[in-house]
Formats: C-alpha cells, sequence, structure tokens
C-alpha cells in the first residue's frame, strides 16, 4: 500500500480549516432553531493531515451516514443537509421533539458513541450530538470512556495534547484502516457477483447440450452438483483476483497478468479437487480473473459506481497479456493428434481435462483455443477478454435486459441470451467437439430458432435443441461462459458496483 494511492486531492490550507470550523457552528445553531427541532447530530472525519476529501474518505463518510440512519427511525427525522468541501465531509441530522427530547439525546449519544467505538471504521467517525439547548452531549455525561488513539490505543485527547505521534504515522494508519475496510468490503461484493452468475448460469433451463437442472447435457462426467460443488471451491478465488488488482494497480499489465495467471493455476487446483478432476470452470477462471482485477484496480482511485468503461478498459489490457500464448514456441501438437490437423471438419483435440498432465510433463500441450486459433484464426476466450468481452456487452447482457423488460423471467432471460450468443459467437467449445462446420452449422440454426421464437414456444424449443446436441454431443461451453460473464455484468450493476456496462 503506498499512502499516496490512499490519501490525495487538494489540501486544505489551515484558514480553510479554520473557516470551516466557525461555518459548522453556525449550520449547528441555524438548524437547532427550526420549529420543532428536537437534537442535532453530525457526521465529520477525523482524517489527519492537509487532505481532507478524498474517494476513500468520501466513502467512509458515506458509510458512516449509513448506520447513523439505520439506527434512526424515518420519521424522526425533521431536516437534513450534507455538505463535501475541501475541508472535509460534513452531514446534519435534525431530529423532531420528543416526549423527553432529554432522553433522545442521552441514547443517541449511547449509541453514536457504539457506532465509534465498534464499526471497523469507527476511530474515523466524529459523531456530535447537539441538545436543543445547542450543548453538545460528552461522552463522560454518560459514564462513557474517552476515545482511544489511532495507533497506541491511550486516551486520544492524550496523545494528541502531548504530540506522541507524527502527522505522517498517523496519516499510514489512517490510510491503512481506509484501504483494508473498502478492500475487502469491495472484494466481497465483487465476488458475490462472480459466484451468483456462476450459480444462476447452471441453474438456467433448459440449456442445449449444457448442464443445467434438467439434465446434464452431452457431459457424461460431471452433473449439476459438480458445479454447486466447483462454484463454492471458487468464491475466494475471485476474491484474491479483485485484491490482486487493487494492491497491484499501478504495476505493468503484464506483471499483474503474470500474478493472476499464478493465481488462476491455484483456483484451478482448487475447482479439480472439488470435482474430483472435472473441468467445470476453467475458462471461467480466466475470464473472471480478468475482470474482478479490473474492477479492483479501478476502484483504487474511482468510488461506487465505477466507470464501466475505465473496467472495459482495464479488461482489455489484462486480457491482451494471454494472447502472447498464441505464439508460444514450446507448444506442440500431440502425436494422435496430427492426423487429424488438416480436417478442417474435425473435431479439435485437446489434452485431458484433469490439466494434470499439463503441470508434469515436459511439454506442454496445446488448448482447444490454442488449437482453434492455429487452425481458423478464433481467438476464443483470449480474444474475447482482450476486446473487453464484447459478446457479453454487446449480445449477452443488451438481450438479458431486453427480455427482463418483457416480463420474461432471468431464468428464461438466461436462456435466451445464450441462445442469441450461440447465433453469433464462434464457440471453440462447439468446434472441438464437432468440427467447424457442425459450429457454423448451429450458429445458422440458432438463428432461425431466434427468428421464429414466442412466449409460447421457446422452452419448447430449446428443449428439441437440447436433445439434438446431446444427440450430436455438442456443448456451447465458451457461450456458457460468456453467459456467466453477462450475468455478472447485470449483477455488478444491480449492485451499484459499477455504472451501465451498455455504455462503455
Amino acid at each position: 500500500m503506498k499512502l499516496q494511492d490512499i490519501i490525495f486531492g487538494t489540501p486544505a490550507s489551515q484558514e480553510e480549516l479554520d473557516r470551516a470550523a466557525i461555518c459548522r457552528q453556525e449550520k449547528q445553531v441555524r438548524l437547532l432553531k427550526q420549529t420543532a427541532a428536537g437534537c442535532l447530530l453530525c457526521l465529520t472525519l477525523n482524517i489527519p493531515g492537509p487532505i481532507k476529501t478524498f474517494p476513500l474518505a468520501l466513502d467512509a463518510f458515506d458509510e458512516g451516514l449509513s448506520e447513523i440512519l439505520s439506527c434512526l427511525s424515518s420519521d424522526s427525522l425533521l431536516h437534513s443537509e450534507q455538505y463535501k468541501p475541501v475541508t472535509g465531509p460534513e452531514a446534519y441530522l435534525l431530529l423532531k421533539q420528543s416526549q423527553d427530547t432529554g432522553l433522545m439525546c442521552r441514547r443517541l449519544k449511547k449509541r453514536m458513541s457504539d457506532i465509534e467505538e465498534h464499526h471497523p471504521l469507527g476511530r474515523l467517525f466524529n459523531i456530535d450530538v447537539f441538545g436543543i439547548d445547542g450543548q453538545r452531549l460528552s461522552r463522560s455525561e454518560l459514564g462513557l470512556p474517552p476515545r482511544s488513539c489511532l495507533i497506541c490505543g491511550e486516551p486520544a485527547v492524550s496523545c494528541i495534547q502531548g504530540k506522541q505521534h507524527s502527522k505522517e504515522l498517523l496519516s499510514w494508519r489512517t490510510a491503512q484502516l481506509l484501504n483494508d475496510y473498502f478492500r475487502g468490503k469491495a472484494a466481497d461484493l465483487a465476488a458475490s457477483c462472480a459466484v451468483r452468475a456462476l450459480l444462476y448460469e447452471v441453474s438456467s433451463t433448459p440449456k442445449p447440450g449444457l448442464v443445467d437442472r434438467n439434465n446434464s447435457g452431452s457431459h457424461k462426467d460431471m452433473d449439476f452438483f459438480t458445479f454447486l460443488d466447483s462454484s463454492a471451491a471458487l468464491i475466494p478465488w475471485f476474491r484474491d483476483f479483485f485484491c490482486m488488482g487493487w494492491d497491484h494497480a499501478g504495476e505493468p499489465d503484464a506483471l499483474l497478468f503474470s500474478r493472476l495467471r499464478f493465481a488462476g493455476q491455484k483456483a484451478e487446483q482448487q475447482m479439480f479437487a472439488a470435482t474430483g478432476g472435472v473441468n467445470t470452470h476453467k475458462g471461467l477462471i480466466f475470464s473472471f480473473a480478468v475482470l474482478c482485477a479490473a474492477l479492483g484496480r479501478v476502484h483504487t482511485s474511482h468510488i461506487r459506481p465505477l466507470p464501466a468503461h475505465m473496467v472495459i478498459d482495464s479488461c482489455r489490457r489484462l486480457g491482451a497479456c494471454s494472447l502472447a500464448d498464441f505464439q508460444a514456441k514450446n507448444v506442440r501438437l500431440p502425436e494422435q493428434d496430427k492426423s487429424e490437423a488438416a480436417g478442417k471438419n474435425a473435431p479439435v483435440p485437446v489434452q485431458d481435462k484433469s490439466g494434470a498432465a499439463g503441470e508434469n510433463a515436459p511439454v506442454p500441450v496445446q488448448t482447444a483455443g490454442e488449437r482453434c486459433h492455429e487452425h481458423y484464426g478464433i481467438s476464443g476466450a483470449r480474444g474475447e477478454a482482450a476486446a473487453g468481452f464484447p459478446s457479453a456487452r454487446r449480445l449477452g447482457l443488451p438481450e438479458l435486459k431486453r427480455r427482463l423488460s418483457e416480463g420474461y423471467s432471468l431464468n428464461d432471460a438466461a436462456i435466451l441470451a445464450l441462445l442469441s450468443m450461440i447465433s453469433a459467437v464462434d464457440d471453440t467449445n462447439m468446434i472441438h467437439r464437432g468440427g467447424y462446420q457442425a459450429a457454423q452449422d448451429s450458429k445458422k440454426e440458432a438463428r432461425r430458432l431466434l427468428s421464429n421464437l414466442t412466449k409460447e414456444n421457446y422452452k419448447k424449443s430449446l428443449e428439441a435443441l437440447d436433445a439434438d446436441y446431446i444427440k450430436k454431443n455438442l456443448s456451447p461451453g465458451g457461450c456458457a461462459d460468456l453467459l456467466a460473464v453477462s450475468l455478472m455484468l447485470c449483477f455488478l450493476e444491480q449492485s451499484g458496483m459499477t455504472a451501465p456496462f451498455d455504455e462503455s
């Protein structure tokens, strides 16, 4: 953590700080003169140093305000005001009179003191409670201990008066507190959106040739519960990917990508351990590593909702680092595959799904994605990431939103979004299983189905397509991954973490 990456912005002069203190007093007096005023709550932040307003400080302010409001009934609030000047954010909450306003003020002071003491950011909150007479209630009046020092835990007043700690140390500890709290909270939200996307993708039914709640599609080595096991195992890794983007936001793209690749390999090992060696989410580990890291990177310098175009730009830069795999000199064709290499319509062979041989073999084997790129110029998951997931942003997500706006359930909107991507995306998994021509024919069939779909027949049409894919051993696994990406983008928007991706 670098201090300048957390606390940055316009410094406030001492004159501005002195004037702000006078203005706060004037606001307090003005508000308490209002008719029916009972008591006043005032929230400011304890931020050492001249820079008082910066992204994480504003996040902390919003967090504190949210905690205060959760303690108040909606009908008790008479008036509220917020200000976010260079001298630091301020909030004023004027409460109505009650039958015993004095008792109300004392109870509120106790609850506000609990927030200051027990919230992870509480040491940075300064929550004053003023009675109708304009007097500020003190902790000592309620028999509460004085506030503790941010550094040593001793009474803060003593440390301030004795100048026990340097401004640099206080600023560093403040930055650490802010960074750790919001990093963890944001990482949890990103991981939640990611695993929710995995669970919704596998649960969406019916999906042609894919594992869903009806059947295992064209996959004899996995079922619905295999995907649940894998999804649960990956939760901490999505969190770690986000934290890597946050912690190493300023690093060159290639270095951050190498960190993600190393962690991704560990995540794959956890997936294989959870599934008994079955590859359920290898492609999505890659895609979500890029997306989660991009979210973490952007979040270090922006408050939510994060600018979607910046998240996508970071995805492009990180994803582009993977394209070097296509030029790797030490990748060879397995001996048993050479006879098929010239056949354009033949399925594309790939290494064993367990992935174990890839780690121990002296010479690595090409993946299906690398083979498809070599034969047909299709870049698959790597290309999607390097382009900022265009199929998810321009096909999957808009179709998902459109169907939801038309009254379809999320399940049905998801399966129709999947079909829209099957109709347009060159799916390397389809090529691997059925050959290039079969994959192209499947795209045409999907387009035909889409043009004839109605609310009455779409499920039966997809069930029939599922049966056909199973018969032909086809599985649009690449499009399934893009559906998961589309769902994650949707959930990121809904959660308020990002602005709409339609505009990115």
